[in-house]
């Protein structure tokens, strides 16, 4: 399978520097895909830069001219497998959190979030065992994992001080305990957790964290709008509990 067979036909009158841009981007992400399979298949520790080189039919050396490391190409794989996309915005940038950012109730803002950020826990999922054998063995991958780590705070934090400015927190919870709150119960390991080791489904564990932190986050009694989780996946499991 060859991902420069999906690139759109060169036209005539395409300029040769534009013509190797995309035939460089195309060897870029075969070799972004085949590291992903391999981690996942094998482990970090036994998928070398001349594996990757045959998965994705091209010489080593052209791996290590565009990655220089096993280390970096992990660092891209991590971030483009989270993103789902060949070249990804920052989370903080996406259509999906700028919406969440800009919800005037805080339901609507949490079941957003939630249903597009269990979604980057679901493409990591197959990665995950990889990514942690390499934090424990490379100071540079643990690093780039914590900062991951850090911006998720991050994100949450600024998704916490909105919802708070709009009136929808708990009454005495403040924005940095709730913020601590969502950071430790929407995380990888709590839906490693869940999924992988318990069963649930993707769906099943978004109603389930949804219902948890908007008890946790919201008033007990407060009211919650019924168009919430309208058009997204867990809504059916939500509505039936």
């Amino acid at each position: 399978m060859s991902d420069v067979k999906r690139l759109p036909n060169q036209s005539a009158g395409q300029k040769p520097g534009q013509k190797r841009k995309e035939q460089a981007a195309a060897t870029r992400r075969r070799i972004v895909d085949a590291a992903y399979r391999l981690f996942c298949e094998q482990g970090y520790a036994l998928t070398t830069m001349e594996s990757i080189g045959r998965e994705a039919r091209v010489a080593v050396q052209t791996v290590y001219y565009v990655f220089r490391t096993k280390a970096h190409l992990l660092r891209e794989v991590i971030e483009v497998t989270a993103a789902g996309l060949p070249e990804p915005a920052p989370v903080m940038q996406r259509g999906w959190m700028q919406e969440a950012l800009s919800a005037l109730d805080g339901h609507r803002a949490l079941a957003l979030v939630i249903e597009h950020g269990v979604d980057i826990y679901a493409r990591m999922a197959p990665l995950s065992q990889a990514v942690h054998t390499a934090a424990a063995s490379d100071p540079d991958i643990d690093a780039h994992w914590q900062n991951i780590a850090a911006a998720r705070r991050t994100g949450m934090g600024q998704l916490i001080t909105t919802i708070a400015a709009h009136g929808h927190l708990r009454h005495g919870l403040t924005p940095e305990r709730a913020a601590d709150i969502m950071f430790v119960i929407n995380s990888h390991e709590t839906f490693l957790g869940l999924t992988r080791d318990a069963g649930w489904t993707v769906p099943e564990f978004k109603a389930w964290l949804y219902e948890t932190l908007s008890s946790q986050l919201f008033p007990p009694h407060g009211k919650v709008p019924p168009n919430a989780t309208k058009d997204l996946s867990f809504h059916d499991l939500v509505q039936h509990r």
